[in-house]
């Protein structure tokens, strides 16, 4: 049931465990200490005739005795305060020791396994096991393993305190207990398989949830953003009838045990009673005069007041263990998932070092297969890439390029043949040889959320400020970072979201030079560059393969034309080497490759015969509009008052309210069973001791008192139940809201917010709200009744006691509440916020864990992740802290006021044997009613972090999107047009100024310039991600705000420098353009764009899974499939931003040639970004920013 290695993996933990155990022993037996000092006051009030004698009898009488009574009192109420306080923080250190050192050992397998851990494991679920997933356990270590031993120490002590009173008593009590334990035991066997089902779609959900958000802005591209929704909303729905199921499972449980637990007292105190009718003996022996009470012939009216007083009590621990059941089940799948991902096999490195100076690269029959591939990446490749030269690995898209470096680079592990480092077989080094040895920027390469200067000392720790200067001017990015206001300081938020993909791969490369590995490997480096940079970059390869083994990956073979030596890929073999002059002499393959630069000079020839159009006029009615801009990427809290956030959250309820009042009628029901049930145990002990209360007989009374315990079962299970159906039907409404809100706001408002943060809010901050809808609304409904109506019965049995219970009920559920909750002031806020930030930092991490290992910066990262999860640890412990004081006042409050009743019981009497009946059975009734207004006091503690998560939701619901799409015009396509337009990002530089463009109704127009001029922004612009500062953006000669989304979207289309494949299959991600697209349109779409053979030749062909984040295809592949999905839509305007930056000349021309078709056969109009000459050869006309 409980994994040992929980225990192994922080020490101290079990001491813990153990304390909380014994603290709450202690307070049990403070509790049985108050119930012998209530039932030693009250007592002696059925033989004695005064309050004199009565006193007497027990011992008591004048100053000195009522001394000792309040000295027992405060005896009692102060270990009770010190063994709740303690017990409750006992349990949260225990909980966030393991969480601390469970998530430590998640991030160092992470390090362990290195960037192919995403062939173990998906992202997603790496962020959430390492977030909620640990979380989870937080509440099997706080309450289920503490719990599940008290439950064993409970029922034993409390035979221990009855036996020697009755013995048939304590054994009926004790027979019953283990029943209790044969219910748990039976769930855990039956439900463990459906709550690894439970979880599995709680993650999935999470998967489904960041693949859908980091791919919005392609979803809206191609308008699928409502199938998306539509499609989240069923995943909602079957995670709610999921949820459903294991509470069906768990309330089915829990009302066996109910029925258990109260009838187990029923039968206890129903063998009381017939030993004290029929006269049993007791084999008490006093320990101290005083009780003589206990003693004599027959059960005693005392033992029997004492046996009601604990026989709940003695059912409660075991009952609280079946409540903890299903937060334990959740901590158990979760710890089986996390375990299982510790278990995968570490990825292995030998111990061998390198020699000191340059090395060379060698390979022997090399071979490689991805997993769940037949086909190999690689095979039979034989190479030397010399010492301080510059090798060139050229190919077709999908030759096995990156394979090859990613293998060179370590980020690989598995290969067949020979790879040899300075003449070391490469699974034979140690990891800080190799990743000391190798240095690799790749067209992916990841920045860090943070400063330019984190990302850059990541490299190189000890860099000086003028080192870092001379990396980026290097990279030929200086100049862009100073112009910067903060120069080095300049924020780069997550996934470098504020930069260009130019700007983003330049840094990258400075980066990479300032780790001065002897091996530098250069994957499609310069893709996303301008030509100057591009040639800038390239001078600094060539300097560095002076002294260093300098490998090229590149499909541009203008770049190779100066290499030492040049490798030519075909389908995973090295088909060819040689240097350039060499290899055009053979006219082989890269003869052909270099040749098909022509094809392209000629693909250019329909601009010649078609050329471009534009609208007659310019646009009509443009205006001046104001974009709204983001103050800041992150959700902020919105400023509600806690009155008007719970009216807010009320106010979701709508047509679900009759649950509602139904949960309330029910647990209102269920709790004035339990509370009742001891009370007519008193009315029966009244009649039999031939002093009935309301005229009622033992016989009614015992009756009665069954009756309580069966609805007590029922009533559970259904408050329960129409409790968490209205809760869960609520969660899956905001998980749909949320996903609605990000529609809207994406794609300009979702940029550098925290993707992490982001799943955090779909899962943890939406499943907090559980607490408030199924844990506080019919709980303070049922607080406020119940307390009706005991004291409405109060007041027909002994008013004084009416006064009592409302005071001491105002002060549980009023006035510690409202104290704990002042207390509690930012706290769930805090934890919250370090929550989200810690979601955050780890998604990235995972993003760029590749650089973290390469970088060895992994224990720096680490140390960072270790210190969110201490600043986390320290906010619940002072949550927790807060929770032990002003829980162990209401037990201070609890113990008071019921010394308090049994007092008033005694002087109440006057003598009076009848009003003494009605005063012990009044305050049996003070006394057992306490529990729903208990749950009132321990409201603020669960719902701190549940009202700082709906102010994040509620935050995210109501922010402004950055456009307003409420256009209702529906014009056909007729040209666009920028006019006078002025365009910054927030209160940036411009990077539009003024800028006046025509948008043609047909043909090419080509866009050029540096990176970081503002082409990608401008065809955001055209698409209305955002609206300009100043100038207008019209569309057929109406400004884009006044037209409908869905008629703008249907006539324009955009390709982003980036491809977003989701995790699915070719087929699937196609469809995405074209819902009602069949196979001959998908293949002749993957024709256009020069894939088809490809995709032919996987055993799965179009139903093959491409992975997250399109993982499982290279950058040319996914570029491909990318335009393939452009090609399958049927619009007006195609905007390419760099569409071919990452392919071969060949896979070029073949595109290029697939555009020119699309405009001569649709008379589309084409908007083409792009760095490569080559490519705007199609261009009719070419325009330089």
């Amino acid at each position: 049931m409980v994994d040992k290695r929980l225990f192994s993996l922080v020490p101290g933990v079990r001491g813990l465990v153990l304390g909380k155990i014994i603290c709450l022993w202690i307070g049990l037996v403070s509790d049985i200490a108050l119930a012998g000092t209530v039932t030693v006051l009250v007592a002696a009030l059925f033989p004695q005739t005064s309050v004199h004698s009565a006193l007497q009898s027990i011992g008591i009488s004048g100053p000195s005795g009522f001394m000792l009574i309040a000295i027992a009192t405060l005896a009692i109420a102060v270990v009770r305060f010190l063994a709740h306080h303690f017990a409750t923080r006992l349990g949260t250190e225990a909980a966030e020791r393991v969480k601390l050192g469970l998530r430590s050992e998640l991030y160092r397998k992470m390090l362990r396994l290195g960037p192919s851990y995403a062939q173990r494991a998906r992202t997603s679920d790496v962020v959430q096991l390492t977030g909620e997933g640990v979380d989870q356990i937080q509440s099997f270590f706080e309450l289920f393993l503490p719990q599940l031993g008290f439950a064993i120490l409970a029922p034993l002590t409390l035979f221990a305190a009855i036996a020697p009173l009755n013995m048939p008593t304590a054994v009926v009590l004790l027979v019953c207990a283990p029943l209790i334990i044969v219910i748990v035991g039976a769930i855990a066997m039956t439900t463990a398989k459906t709550f690894k089902k439970y979880w599995g779609k709680y993650t999935d959900m999470g998967s489904a949830f960041l693949d859908n958000l980091q791919g919005l802005e392609t979803l809206k591209t191609f308008d699928a953003d409502a199938r998306a929704a539509e499609q989240m909303d069923r995943n909602a729905e079957d995670f709610r009838v999921m949820t459903m199921r294991v509470l069906q499972i768990q309330l089915r449980s829990l009302t066996a045990m109910d029925v258990v637990a109260y009838g187990g007292a029923v039968a206890g105190i129903g063998t009381a009673l017939w030993q004290y009718v029929h006269q049993g003996h007791t084999a008490f022996t006093s320990a101290a005069s005083f009780l003589h009470v206990f003693n004599g012939p027959t059960l005693g009216v005392a033992a029997v007041l004492f046996v009601i007083l604990v026989s709940v009590d003695f059912f409660l621990p075991l009952r609280q263990l079946g409540s903890y059941f299903h937060v334990a089940m959740n901590g158990m799948t979760s710890t089986k998932r996390i375990f299982a991902l510790l278990d995968e096999p570490d990825r292995t490195y030998g111990d061998r070092q390198l020699p000191q100076g340059a090395l060379d690269v060698t390979t022997r029959d090399l071979g490689f297969t991805y997993a769940e591939s037949a086909r190999p990446a690689l095979h039979g490749v034989t190479l030397t890439m010399p010492a301080r030269s510059l090798t060139a690995i050229v190919g077709e898209s999908g030759s096995g390029k990156s394979t090859l470096a990613a293998l060179v680079a370590g980020e690989l592990e598995g290969y067949d043949g020979a790879l040899r480092i300075g003449n070391v077989e490469l699974r034979e080094l140690s990891e800080r040889a190799l990743t000391g040895a190798v240095s690799i920027v790749g067209a992916r390469s990841h920045l860090f959320a943070g400063t330019l200067r984190d990302n850059l000392l990541m490299a190189c720790p000890g860099a000086s400020e003028g080192d870092l200067r001379d990396a980026l001017a290097r990279a030929h990015v200086l100049d862009m970072v100073d112009m910067h206001p903060q120069g080095l300081d300049m924020r780069i938020e997550q996934d470098a979201a504020n930069l260009s993909g130019g700007q983003r791969q330049r840094i990258a490369v400075a980066r990479a030079l300032l780790h001065d590995a002897p091996i530098m490997i250069f994957d499609e480096a310069t893709s996303s560059v301008d030509a100057e940079s591009e040639r800038l970059i390239m001078r600094t390869v060539h300097e560095l393969a002076e002294r260093k083994t300098v490998i090229l990956v590149t499909h541009r073979l203008a770049d190779a034309v100066d290499a030492d030596a040049i490798a030519v890929f075909d389908h995973g073999a090295c088909v060819e080497t040689g240097t350039h002059a060499e290899l055009m002499a053979q006219g082989g393959q890269y003869a052909t490759m270099f040749r098909a630069q022509a094809s392209v000079e000629q693909v250019g020839q329909r601009a010649r015969n078609c050329g471009i159009a534009y609208a007659a006029a310019p646009a009509s009615n443009t205006v001046e509009h104001n974009v709204k801009q983001p103050e800041s990427a992150h959700t902020q809290c919105t400023p509600m008052t806690t009155f008007q956030l719970v009216r807010r959250l009320l106010g979701q309820v709508g047509d679900l309210r009759p649950l509602m009042v139904l949960a309330c009628c029910f647990g209102t029901l269920g709790h004035l069973a339990a509370t009742f049930l001891p009370v007519f145990g008193v009315m029966a002990l009244c009649a039999a001791a031939e002093r009935p209360v309301w005229g009622l007989s033992v016989g009614w009374a015992v009756a009665f008192m069954v009756v309580c315990a069966l609805i007590r079962g029922a009533m559970r299970y259904c408050e329960q139940y129409m409790n968490h159906n209205l809760a869960f039907r609520l969660l899956a409404l905001f998980r749909g809201q949320m996903f609605a809100a990000l529609r809207r706001l994406a794609p300009a408002k979702l940029t550098g917010k925290g993707k992490g943060d982001l799943i955090s809010m779909v899962t943890t901050d939406v499943e907090l709200l559980e607490i408030f809808f199924a844990h506080t609304i019919s709980p303070t409904v049922i607080a406020l009744a119940t307390t009706v109506v005991y004291a409405i019965a109060l007041l027909f049995l002994s008013p004084w006691f009416a006064v009592l219970l409302v005071v001491a009920h105002l002060l549980i559920g009023v006035a510690v509440p409202a104290w704990f909750a002042r207390a509690l002031h930012g706290v769930g806020a805090r934890i919250r916020k370090q929550s989200a930030s810690l979601d955050d930092d780890v998604l990235d991490d995972m993003r760029g864990l590749e650089q973290i290992i390469r970088f060895g910066q992994g224990r720096a990262r680490l140390a960072r992740i270790d210190r969110q999860s201490r600043a986390l640890w320290g906010q619940r412990v002072e949550l927790s802290a807060r929770n032990g004081v002003f829980g162990g006042f209401d037990h201070v409050i609890i113990v008071l006021v019921t010394v308090c009743a049994a007092l008033l019981a005694v002087f109440a009497s006057r003598g009076d044997m009848a009003m003494a009946a009605r005063n012990v059975t009044a305050m049996v009734l003070v006394v057992s009613s306490f529990g729903p207004t208990l749950a009132l006091s321990a409201l603020p503690a669960s719902l701190t972090q549940t009202f700082a998560s709906a102010r994040r939701l509620f935050a995210l619901v109501d922010e402004e999107p950055a456009v307003e799409e409420l256009g209702t015009l529906e014009p056909e396509y007729h040209g666009m047009r920028m006019e006078q337009v002025t365009f910054a990002y927030g209160a940036r530089t411009p990077v539009l100024r003024d800028v006046t463009l025509d948008v043609p109704v047909s043909g090419i127009l080509g866009l050029q310039g540096p990176s970081g001029r503002g082409k990608s922004t401008l065809l955001k612009l055209l698409m209305r991600y955002w609206d300009p500062q100043q100038g207008a953006v019209a569309l057929s000669g109406d400004v884009l705000p006044g037209v409908d989304a869905h008629t703008r979207r249907r006539l324009q289309m955009m390709m982003s420098q980036e491809t977003y494949l989701f995790d699915g299959t070719i087929a699937g991600n196609l469809r995405i353009a074209n819902a009602q697209a069949g196979d001959d349109e998908l293949r002749e779409a993957l024709r256009k764009a020069s894939i088809l053979p490809l995709v032919e030749s996987l055993p799965q062909g179009m139903e093959t899974p491409v992975g997250e984040l399109g993982g499982r295809l290279s950058e040319g592949e996914r570029q491909r499939i990318g335009l393939a999905r452009m090609f399958l839509r049927h619009a007006d305007l195609y905007l390419f931003d760099e569409p071919t930056s990452r392919l071969d000349a060949l896979n070029e021309a073949h595109i290029l040639q697939s555009i020119n078709e699309l405009v001569s056969e649709r008379d589309a109009a084409v908007v083409l970004v792009s760095h490569r000459a080559s490519t705007m050869k199609i261009a009719d006309e070419v325009l330089h920013m």
